[in-house]
């Protein structure tokens, strides 16, 4: 039914496979999807489907997912997002990817620490990927947005990585 509805809307993201109406579903029973498909017999109490129901009607009014659940995932990590910070892009992913093999080539010939920089970090999706997937690196992490700071500052204690990731607030490098 929601999914039908957010399709009728013109929301895109509606009917691909990370279903909008799934992730507001997920986060109203705060279950993952394979427990939702698990218990195909549930049903959803009335306070859950207001919730839902209201849930969906902020994302008729195109407000991100991401920011109604207060989550994304990239690159296999579960980051806070919210207004403060944009929304990691999946197409990221693939820039980070070549990151860390570069970062894990690098460490392998140098047989030293590596030192990164995430300039604009906003939610510290990047710099995150790169300390957990290279545990030699040192990122430094800029954005010049204290807002954009707090959240970083969030995911990355969330994550245990304050030993490899510096915050900093400044403009560029």
């Amino acid at each position: 039914k929601y999914t039908s509805i957010l399709q009728q809307a013109g929301i895109e993201e509606a009917a691909d496979e990370a279903d909008e109406a799934m992730v507001l579903l997920c986060h109203v029973l705060r279950l993952g999807k394979a427990e939702i498909f698990a218990q195909p017999e549930r049903t959803l109490s009335g306070g859950e489907l207001t919730l839902l129901d209201g849930l969906t009607a902020r994302r008729l009014r195109r407000e991100p997912s991401a920011y109604i659940t207060g989550h994304r995932e990239f690159f296999g990590i579960d980051l806070l997002v919210d207004p403060r910070v944009l929304i990691p892009r999946p197409e990221t992913e693939t820039l980070v990817e070549a990151a860390i093999e570069f970062g894990r080539s690098w460490v392998a010939r140098n047989q030293r620490r590596m030192l990164a920089a995430d300039i604009g970090t906003g939610s510290g999706a990047i710099a995150i990927a790169l300390a957990v997937h290279i545990p030699e690196a040192l990122v430094y992490a800029v954005d010049i947005s204290p807002c954009s700071l707090d959240v970083a500052t969030f995911n990355v204690r969330r994550h245990g990585l304050d030993d490899q990731i510096i915050l900093m607030q400044g403009n560029l490098l």
